[in-house]
């Protein structure tokens, strides 16, 4: 949406605009502690196999 066109919004759909961005924003902030979360478990994973492996590499 260009600058033009957002001028030219009402102020309930400015508002409307807003909820939905901040609607995503919390969807996807979910989404990332979710993915963190999974990566955080494999990499643990990943030094537990390399630490019972002696450190060496295949």
């Amino acid at each position: 949406m260009t600058d033009r066109q957002l001028k030219k919004l009402k102020r309930s759909e400015l508002i409307e605009l807003l909820y939905y961005a901040r609607k995503e924003i919390d969807r996807l902030s979910q989404e990332n502690e979710k993915l963190r979360g999974s990566l955080d478990k494999l990499v643990g994973e990943a030094i537990s196999e390399s630490a019972a492996d002696g450190g060496t590499e295949s």
